[in-house]
């Protein structure tokens, strides 16, 4: 009786529905498991976190250490839609840019805003109030290292933070991380979130540790990219540790070492930085291990909820400069193409 009643009531709702109905709902499924590809979605995420943080950011970092904060990631949870994958059933790779431009935008709009508008405004005053007060940030170069597969619908997180700083260019550090590895002790932007996952952080990392021998397991990276920004108003290039010093999340500087003015045309190096010893011997143990160690030390940041000194901070900025001029060397790859005449293999048709 129970499977007769059942396939009555299926059919009398299938005659409710009808065929249009029934593709109607199929399309709403669609959308609703692929919403990070409907159109204008890239707009939106992005519009969220330049709002997120627009007005909440600023009081709960001044409530802490800047500094401590300086090099903390920013962690975006998402998920391997289905129109993000590829014929091999996995996470196409020209995807993880969208993704990473989120996580990116979230981090720079939390850290760098205040210090943007305040040099900003220190800037017209320095001109004789002309120009403009506004100061935006473009984008100089992406690239990204790809690890694990990340298969349909599995959920991962985006790991983005500073990774260090020149005289031109702040470069970003963004890791696709399997989700739940990684497990913070605190939140400083969102501190009531500190006794739900520290609880579950204490059971998770025991277990690693005891599948590891005591040793902390690194997290499953799925795949790293690095990115590098410039501090622009009008022509004048802003150098970065102006805007970070603006921000409040330099400590104070050695009387010895003067901050970079800002400049048409800066040079890489900082000018006045002299490398001590102890953090020399660090990143040169750092570098002779390989490309591999090196991705991994960007990974993780000397976990400190105190106030960093000027030493902790140059010596975490030198480790990740290393990283950052090996890929700039990748520059001179613009001087390979050649369209002087030579021969092509030929020209194909592609959706325009």
């Amino acid at each position: 009786m129970a499977l007769g009643f059942d396939a009555i009531h299926l059919r009398d709702i299938w005659r409710q529905i009808g065929s249009q109905g029934f593709w109607k709902l199929c399309a709403i499924l669609f959308a609703i498991t692929n919403l990070k590809h409907l159109p204008f979605a890239w707009h939106i995420r992005l519009i969220n976190g330049l709002f997120t943080h627009w007005s909440t950011s600023k009081p709960l970092l001044s409530k802490t250490s800047g500094s401590s904060a300086l090099f903390q990631p920013m962690i975006i949870p998402s998920r391997a839609q289905l129109l993000e994958c590829d014929y091999n059933f996995h996470k196409s790779n020209s995807t993880y840019f969208a993704d990473f431009d989120v996580g990116r935008l979230h981090l720079l709009m939390c850290l760098c805003k205040r210090g943007m508008i305040k040099t900003g405004q220190e800037l017209f005053t320095e001109n004789g109030c002309k120009g403009t007060k506004k100061i935006w940030i473009s984008l100089g170069g992406v690239s990204c290292s790809f690890r694990r597969e990340i298969k349909p619908y599995q959920a991962f997180e985006v790991w983005t933070r500073i990774l260090c700083w020149d005289r031109k260019w702040i470069y970003v550090v963004s890791h696709f991380v399997q989700k739940g590895v990684g497990k913070p002790r605190s939140y400083t932007l969102q501190p009531w979130k500190r006794a739900k996952d520290s609880a579950q952080s204490k059971g998770g990392n025991e277990q690693r540790a005891s599948d590891t021998g005591g040793s902390r397991a690194n997290p499953a990276v799925f795949a790293t990219g690095i990115a590098k920004y410039v501090f622009k108003r009008e022509r004048l290039t802003i150098p970065p540790e102006r805007i970070l010093q603006n921000s409040g999340l330099l400590p104070p500087k050695p009387s010895n070492l003067s901050t970079p003015l800002a400049s048409d045309s800066p040079a890489i190096p900082l000018e006045g930085t002299a490398i001590p010893t102890g953090i020399a011997t660090t990143v040169q143990d750092l570098t002779s291990t390989g490309a591999e160690d090196i991705i991994d030390a960007a990974l993780s940041v000397k976990p400190s909820e105190i106030e960093w000194s000027w030493d902790d901070i140059e010596q975490e900025r030198l480790k990740g400069m290393k990283i950052a001029e090996a890929w700039s060397k990748t520059d001179a790859l613009n001087e390979e193409w050649a369209g002087d005449g030579r021969p092509a293999l030929g020209r194909y048709w592609d959706i325009p």
